[in-house]
């Protein structure tokens, strides 16, 4: 496996750090077939689309809870590739295996907008400075232009531990008797999805796993977030942006330096989130 392409939430995904008692691995997986083609010398690259923050206010103590999990799940993450990077020896960042994406827009506000009420700050501002995310609520994953998987399943414990939520989905492998199809429709859905998303669709994105490729993908997805958050509105902007944080060459992960005291946009809400003192973690699987 070389590419691992993905429309998802991730939701307080595990606290693997700290305890074995973990709800799941899928992040952890990621983390870990990433650090097998490390070892091996081989390219891989993994590109994960979320939400910029869960459905809600994300001053709430619930959606800071979430966003403080997740940030916790990505540092696991970037720290296993740093350590995988030094162990081969090799030049290399994080980043150029891993990366996380958001989505969004610019419009300007219209004159009849309806506001919202003065206690709903957070989307008023957003409202009145025309900026708005796209939420992520699609289930989809193309892996090597070969497999497909679109459902209803988050990546979360309620709907990865098989008792609770009910959940379908559909998974598409481009096969013929003799040999693997990476050229049909499952290449064609992906190249449909960056092509809306970038706004455009180049050369180097034929081989996503290619460094050159990651680089370009990263330097669009940062100027988009620059258009987004920048004073002046340009509707054209194309809607994939980088996620607001920024990563060390040793894995660590902190907030945007684009980003204001490390709030999102718009609010005075932490994007690394804050961990709950009442609220227990289990509310938030």
């Amino acid at each position: 496996m070389k590419t691992y392409l993905a429309d998802c939430k991730i939701l307080k995904p595990f606290s693997i750090y700290s305890t074995p008692r973990a709800n799941h691995l899928i992040p952890v997986e990621i983390a870990e077939q990433v650090c097998d083609m490390i070892h091996k010398k081989e390219r891989f690259a993994a590109y994960i689309v979320i939400p910029l923050f869960p459905e809600g206010d994300p001053n709430a103590s619930h959606i800071q809870e979430i966003l403080h999990w997740q940030a916790r799940t990505m540092k696991m993450m970037y720290k296993r590739i740093a350590r995988a990077i030094r162990r081969a020896g090799i030049n290399a960042h994080p980043k150029d295996y891993l990366n996380f994406f958001c989505l969004g827009k610019r419009e300007e506000a219209s004159e009849n907008i309806v506001t919202p009420s003065q206690e709903d700050s957070a989307v008023r501002k957003m409202c009145v400075n025309g900026r708005g995310m796209i939420y992520v609520h699609s289930k989809a994953m193309v892996v090597d232009d070969i497999y497909a998987i679109v459902g209803s399943a988050n990546i979360n414990q309620r709907s990865m531990d098989g008792r609770r939520d009910s959940e379908i989905a559909v998974g598409c492998w481009e096969a013929t008797e003799d040999a693997l199809i990476s050229e049909g429709h499952v290449q064609g859905l992906r190249k449909g999805l960056w092509s809306e998303h970038l706004g455009r669709y180049e050369e180097v994105f034929d081989n996503p796993a290619s460094l050159a490729c990651v680089k370009r993908v990263l330097e669009l997805a940062d100027d988009n977030w620059s258009s987004y958050i920048s004073d002046n509105i340009d509707e054209t902007t194309p809607h994939l942006l980088s996620y607001p944080i920024d990563v060390s060459v040793d894995g660590d992960v902190t907030p945007s330096s684009t980003c204001r005291s490390g709030y999102f946009p718009d609010t005075t809400a932490p994007i690394m989130g804050t961990k709950s003192s009442y609220l227990p973690s289990r509310l938030t699987v």
